[in-house]
């Protein structure tokens, strides 16, 4: 590597000053733009939007009534939101931070997860036993698919070829081939199972068992499963980057329980507000995020030490269900 002097640098600097300021705050913007949280609020029809490195809510959007499951596209630069009570998925532009489309679906949607190419979005009957396959560009482009009882949080494969579906009141996993929306497997669980992660290299899935206080976990080439005691009535999970660590709400302690994926062990649990239930975790900032349905807080968790370092207020009866961190490119 070249070392220029410093003379050089203060003449460059001197004779291209709009230039060379231009520049460090291009940088200076570039290395501190963090990521995004959405945190949906099923009591105020609104979606709260959480700034992770500054540690604020920026602003309040209203959507559809009761407003829980996210499904963030990066690719697309859009934020699908589930209505549960408007029967509807309302698009929120991510650049803008603006509500832009309502998407009726004539279906209760609570899950719902969005393929990694961003084409198709899909939306689990909370109320039945379908989900609904929705063009992202024409959005009256609608397939409906058979699912288990309850259909409640999904994950696509990384490949796309495969939905894992949840099925609460049939305690079981549906997979779905995407490209014919037809039935590959079921896979047994847990009781009520609800929320679904893949681990970061995408090979295994955690799926939260409610009554049952267990993740399963399931490989998902040879749907292989095995079982990790979690806290009481968990109802959300999150992995960290490297995979070795998994994050679970557990609602009725009201509590995180902090679990090693390699030995399947809860090592320590972290109290959190009341009813805590979605949970994601940001890479950026080494920040843990966690909706509490009961006290209308964020409790933001430091992963390096596993303790709370901030509280934050919500709006009413935040739950964000699924994935709602937007990672900014």
């Amino acid at each position: 590597m070249q070392i220029i002097p410093l003379k050089k640098i203060t003449f460059f600097a001197k004779s291209t000053s709009r230039t060379f300021i231009f520049c460090v705050l291009f940088l200076v913007n570039s290395c501190f733009a963090g990521n995004v949280a959405y945190i949906t609020n099923q009591g105020s029809d609104t979606v709260s939007v959480f700034d992770i490195a500054a540690g604020k809510i920026t602003q309040n959007i209203s959507v559809g009534k009761a407003p829980v499951g996210v499904a963030i596209c990066e690719k697309t630069n859009r934020v699908y939101i589930s209505n549960a009570k408007s029967q509807t998925i309302s698009v929120i532009d991510r650049e803008k931070n603006v509500f832009i489309q309502e998407i009726p679906v004539n279906v209760q949607p609570v899950g719902v997860a969005i393929s990694n190419d961003g084409k198709t979005l899909y939306a689990a009957d909370w109320e039945g036993e379908e989900v609904v396959a929705i063009d992202t560009i024409q959005h009256k482009n609608q397939r409906r698919f058979s699912s288990g009882k309850t259909p409640s949080g999904m994950v696509v494969s990384a490949d796309d070829k495969k939905l894992f579906i949840a099925n609460r009141d049939s305690d079981d996993v549906t997979v779905i081939d995407t490209k014919t929306l037809k039935q590959i497997t079921k896979i047994p669980v847990g009781i009520h199972p609800f929320a679904l992660t893949l681990s970061p290299d995408a090979k295994t899935l955690y799926v939260v068992n409610v009554v049952s206080n267990t993740l399963s976990v399931v490989d998902v080439d040879t749907y292989k499963t095995d079982t990790i005691k979690t806290g009481q009535h968990p109802y959300g999970a999150a992995l960290s980057p490297d995979g070795k660590t998994i994050y679970v709400t557990n609602n009725h302690a009201e509590s995180v329980a902090v679990i090693e994926a390699k030995t399947k062990k809860m090592i320590q649990t972290i109290p959190v507000g009341e009813f805590p239930e979605g949970i994601d975790y940001d890479a950026n900032t080494q920040r843990i995020l966690v909706a509490n349905w009961g006290s209308d807080t964020i409790s933001v968790i430091d992963a390096k030490t596993n303790q709370v370092i901030n509280t934050i207020a919500s709006q009413k009866l935040c739950r964000s269900f699924g994935r709602f961190i937007f990672k900014e490119h």
